[in-house]
């Protein structure tokens, strides 16, 4: 982790304690919508000379999303019987023809709710990990999916400044992401998988009519 997004962090949010994110614990989740995307915005605008390039041989935060490909297509054969797998495909396919053509910005890697910290429903920390690398903006806005319904994603996308092209690979990574933990042992991330299904499949316009647990 660099010095730069360290010292960034402490800045803001100066080593408060909480707990860790969930639905029911956010608050106004609107107004915690537009502080989650107004401090990725501001992480993105970091210089990044300090920032390392993303590990393509361990499928490291940053990378584009075709180098997930492959993982995908696999993951979406084994729950074939449960999401739309040849609609996804699709999905992903097109998500993947876009590109972060801008300079790669710094992503945490590892935005994930275990590591956004809350107190009275604001958000009051996030733990540094040593993911920290280069890359494409669209892997931290994934969590869009685990913790917002669609008005609070909207907000949290407008605070971020993301384009619509960033939109679609951040919702593919939000999927590999579900799908990946969607029989995890961890009650937690469990239903943060199953809840983010849901909400990529409204998104997406399609409506199961089962019950993803």
């Amino acid at each position: 982790m660099s010095e730069i997004v360290k010292k960034f962090i402490a800045d803001r949010f100066d080593g408060k304690e909480g707990f860790s994110v969930n639905p029911d614990n956010i608050g106004d989740s609107r107004e915690f919508a537009q502080e989650l995307g107004s401090f990725l915005y501001q992480l993105h605008h970091l210089p990044t000379k300090e920032a390392g390039a993303p590990n393509f041989g361990n499928a490291f935060a940053g990378s584009d999303l075709i180098f997930f490909e492959a993982e995908m297509i696999e993951l979406l054969k084994l729950y074939q019987k449960v999401v739309p797998a040849d609609l996804l495909q699709e999905k992903f396919d097109f998500a993947a023809k876009t590109k972060w053509t801008k300079a790669p910005v710094w992503v945490l890697g590892e935005l994930i709710p275990q590591n956004l910290i809350v107190s009275d429903g604001k958000l009051v920390n996030v733990k540094i990990t040593d993911k920290a690398v280069s890359g494409d903006p669209a892997y931290d806005l994934a969590i869009a999916w685990t913790i917002f319904d669609e008005k609070s994603r909207k907000i949290f996308f407008a605070s971020a400044e993301a384009d619509q092209a960033t939109i679609d690979r951040a919702r593919m990574f939000a999927l590999r992401q579900a799908l990946r933990n969607y029989q995890s042992q961890d009650i937690d991330e469990l239903i943060q998988s199953r809840d983010a299904s849901t909400e990529i499949l409204k998104d997406l316009n399609y409506s199961l009519g089962q019950d993803l647990y």
